[in-house]
């Protein structure tokens, strides 16, 4: 198995159609992402692409807060979802540094590390979210796609 974190700067993530769903518990994010889709089918909605993660960081007075969100893309009509959802047409996030990591999955803390010595070496400013997309998952290895907006 070849273990590889590739980097770029400059990158966007562009998604179309995507609706969002806030995770309350991040170690059921497997079934999470299950239950969100299977709630997209009952409104006539057919999940397109991998499942990407939003996660951020927020300060409520002393409390630093990690909030994380489930994005999927659908093709169907969104009038069918209920306001409970939110949802954009389009969505391009950046400009961003960009990690491709594959390797096994319990390393993927390398790549977020990695791209932050890239950002210190180059004094970029990274922004507090970050979009983890989960391209590829096989027995032995993934290949996740991470993006940190920065400052322009």
């Amino acid at each position: 198995m070849v273990h590889t974190i590739d980097i770029k700067n400059e990158k966007y993530l562009v998604t179309k159609q995507v609706v969002f769903m806030s995770i309350d518990n991040a170690f059921q994010m497997g079934t999470s992402v299950n239950t969100f889709a299977t709630k997209l089918k009952a409104y006539r909605l057919s999940v397109t692409g991998p499942p990407i993660i939003r996660g951020r960081v927020d300060f409520n007075g002393g409390e630093v807060l990690i909030k994380k969100d489930i994005m999927l893309q659908f093709v169907g009509n969104p009038v069918t979802l209920p306001k409970e959802f939110e949802w954009k047409e389009h969505l391009k996030i950046g400009p961003c540094v960009y990690a491709r990591f594959r390797g096994r999955e319990e390393n993927l803390i390398f790549a977020s590390q990695k791209i932050s010595v890239y950002a210190y070496e180059n004094e970029i400013e990274l922004k507090k979210e970050s979009y983890t997309v989960y391209v590829e998952k096989t027995n032995v290895a993934v290949t996740i796609d991470i993006f940190i907006p920065h400052e322009d």
